[in-house]
């Protein structure tokens, strides 16, 4: 009688140890590959690893994001590089471009980009920056524009889905959180070329975007409607005029700083074939 036991090894599942089959993949064998060719091909690579330099910018990191998982919030025990090293390899010891991860976080975000590696999937990928007047028609170009692979990230719109209430209704307490969405959409953008075109919706020039996306194809448009067709459009649309006035002025303030420089004026003719609303106060 041939015993069956040849064909089963003993692994670690969840803290227990459990008789499965020899051919059963389990993740503390792949872990265990990994590093094994990682030790061979990339001696240099792994002695980085076990660097001062390493240890002592691995410890600030996981001191600046409080010991969380950057990705799901639970407790974080590794510091991973959102642009992998290997890919960046000057960039191994640039915060900007570390976070702490948990065990699980980072095998999974590992593994996805082996698999891209592997497969070879790097799209030509396009990041817009659309900024200027509110109503100005950014968000409505957007989605005129957009294609069916396409990320977009429209503050407002964010807003109205997290709250349950009306675009331009804002909720401070919210804000934070659409902040660091944005923050990890920034991120991602520059360690990943996953979708066709990114369509970042705003308001005002962000420089530090434009530093941390600097390697990406990064464009910026500012529709052409006038300031005064931006009033008339928030006033037929109810929104605080009054307030918003602020926000027109300091893209003026901005404008004449020469902050918009780098922006192609694009003509909104879709705006420009809408009615536009005159508003006759005579009795």
């Amino acid at each position: 009688m041939v015993s069956t036991m040849a064909n089963k090894k003993l692994a670690m599942i969840n803290g227990r140890r459990v008789l499965v089959d020899a051919a059963t993949k389990i993740r503390q064998d792949s872990d265990r590959q990994y590093n094994q060719a990682r030790n061979q091909r990339q001696s240099e690579y792994v002695k980085f690893y076990h660097s001062a330099a390493w240890l002592k910018t691995r410890e600030q990191v996981l001191i600046r994001d409080d010991s969380i998982c950057q990705r799901c919030g639970l407790a974080a025990s590794l510091v991973d590089h959102i642009i992998p090293s290997e890919d960046d390899w000057d960039d191994r010891l640039n915060q900007d471009n570390l976070q702490a991860l948990c065990r699980d976080c980072h095998y999974w975000k590992t593994r996805r980009e082996t698999t891209k590696r592997k497969k070879g999937q790097q799209r030509a990928m396009t990041i817009t920056v659309v900024a200027g007047y509110p109503g100005s028609g950014k968000s409505t170009y957007v989605l005129d524009h957009a294609g069916s692979h396409d990320l977009i990230y429209d503050y407002d719109r964010l807003m109205s889905a997290l709250t349950g209430q009306p675009g331009h209704d804002h909720n401070i307490d919210v804000n934070d959180y659409i902040q660091l969405f944005y923050e990890l959409i920034v991120r991602k953008l520059k360690a990943e070329q996953t979708f066709d075109n990114v369509w970042l919706v705003m308001t005002y020039p962000d420089d530090k975007l434009d530093s941390l996306l600097a390697s990406r194809d990064l464009r910026h448009i500012m529709l052409d409607t006038s300031k005064d067709d931006c009033i008339k459009r928030l006033s037929h649309d109810k929104r605080d005029v009054i307030s918003l006035l602020k926000v027109l002025d300091k893209v003026d303030k901005l404008k004449a700083e020469n902050k918009f420089d780098k922006f192609k004026v694009v003509k909104n003719t879709k705006f420009k074939k809408k009615k536009v609303f005159e508003f006759n106060f005579d009795i």
